[in-house]
């Protein structure tokens, strides 16, 4: 016989446009959410919540768990250097053992923020890696495998699509029955791959039912040399070679006019939306109001740690709205779309809204507790405001993914956080002398 896990002596916050349930009960059984609001029972374990908020766990979806090992290596910088100097220089240099310390740190720093599902782009190379240090966390997630061709202008991370696929053929054949980890496929972005390469990914994802994933109008110098390539705007470009639609996402989607904004609403494109990284690398503002008044599903992700430097969805929020204001009014973006956008968005990105993204009966225990005792959220009255605008990530009290507490007031439970410290300081000295090797900088 399974065993019951109860919360009570929580505020159960369902989803984000519901009301708080006072000093409410969550009864779970098999890793799935069995009963929420107020009710007796008896459970095997019984977890008093205190008055913490009791909310989905919050949902990431575009972040790159390998490049959590590069943190701080590339600093103050535009996009396309930074990459051709110092990202794709790091990422050749991978080998599966900075791979695997990388993407664990970047769950572990997820798992402490409340992230419990996730999308990833990795780099052309070990994605099984990741998948394992995903499943040794226990985190959800889509992992997608990066292609990138000679288009890309450096060689030492170009793949031939065929073996991309192939490589992809084998991760399929691993984890392709995985209920908490699913491949996706993510041809990198329109000026490291083909037209060639990209339909050919479309077509191979769609025949498996696989997500796509890729990075779309950042900068406006990416945008522009789009146009110089191809004749078409990014969007454009990208629907042309069939990446539009409600299976693929699109990080960033900065610098985009009417009538790209137009035929993301007529594929049903899904925008990601990474407000740090697009501050820090002077990216831009993404128009996220306009895109949810067409309708367009908006969900967030800290992108990766050398362009953040934080994997943390309580400051992606945060900066969601406040980056807004100025653009558009105090009343631009709610509270609640916010954490709508991290929770029920990322849920219908990852297409798993039936699985998670609320608090219902028959829903992935996919939970967080957090605390709301802090002097910077005393006194706690609009639970919206105080989680986008009051609360920090460090206010995570507990992670709960399928049922399984994976952190609880400072300690993990699948990850030993010393170990991994130790041996991410180790692997980063050697994945940094390869890169020497490689170039490193020489582009920047």
């Amino acid at each position: 016989m399974s065993k019951e896990t109860l919360i009570k002596n929580a505020r159960v916050w369902p989803s984000a446009h519901r009301e708080i349930i006072e000093n409410g009960s969550i009864l779970i059984r098999d890793g799935r959410i069995v009963k929420v609001g107020h009710f007796r029972y008896r459970a095997d374990i019984e977890i008093d919540a205190g008055g913490a908020i009791a909310m989905p766990g919050l949902i990431q979806t575009h972040v790159h768990l390998c490049q959590t090992i590069f943190r701080g290596m590339a600093e103050d910088m535009a996009l396309l250097p930074w990459l051709r100097g110092y990202i794709w220089p790091m990422e050749a240099a991978h080998d599966t053992a900075s791979l695997r310390a990388s993407a664990l740190l970047a769950c572990a720093e997820m798992i402490r923020g409340g992230t419990t599902a996730f999308m990833s782009m990795e780099t052309t190379r070990h994605t099984r890696t990741v998948c394992e240090a995903v499943h040794e966390s226990g985190l959800m997630g889509v992992v997608c495998h990066c292609l990138m061709d000679e288009s890309g202008g450096y060689p030492p991370i170009a793949e031939k699509t065929e073996d991309a696929l192939a490589y992809c053929d084998m991760l399929l054949d691993e984890w392709g029955d995985d209920p908490d980890i699913a491949i996706g496929v993510a041809p990198r972005f329109a000026l490291s791959c083909t037209s060639d390469n990209m339909r050919t990914a479309c077509d191979y994802a769609r025949d498996r039912g696989l997500l796509l994933h890729t990075h779309a109008s950042e900068q406006k110098e990416e945008v522009e040399l789009v146009r110089k390539r191809t004749g078409l705007s990014n969007i454009e470009y990208l629907h042309s070679v069939g990446l539009t639609g409600p299976d693929v996402g699109l990080a960033h989607c900065v610098h985009t006019d009417e009538r790209e904004r137009d035929l993301l609403v007529q594929t049903d494109t899904r925008v990601l939306h990474c407000p740090s990284a697009n501050l820090k690398l002077a990216s831009g503002t993404a128009p996220i109001p306009e895109y949810l008044e067409m309708g367009l599903v908006v969900s967030l992700g800290a992108d990766g740690a050398p362009c953040n430097n934080r994997l943390d969805q309580f400051m992606e929020m945060r900066q969601a709205g406040l980056i807004q204001k100025p653009r558009l009014g105090p009343d631009a973006l709610s509270a609640a779309q916010l954490v709508a956008a991290a929770t029920e968005g990322g849920a219908r990105t990852l297409q798993r809204e039936q699985e998670m993204g609320t608090l219902d009966a028959g829903k992935r225990a996919n939970l967080i507790l957090v605390d709301q005792d802090s002097v910077h959220v005393t006194p706690s009255t609009d639970p919206a405001a105080n989680i986008v605008y009051g609360n920090v990530s460090s206010d995570v009290a507990m992670t709960i993914v399928n049922g399984r507490i994976l952190y609880e007031d400072g300690a993990f439970t699948t990850i030993d956080i010393d170990a991994l410290r130790a041996a991410t300081r180790a692997e980063l000295k050697k994945l940094l002398a390869r890169a020497e090797g490689a170039g490193l900088g020489a582009t920047a």
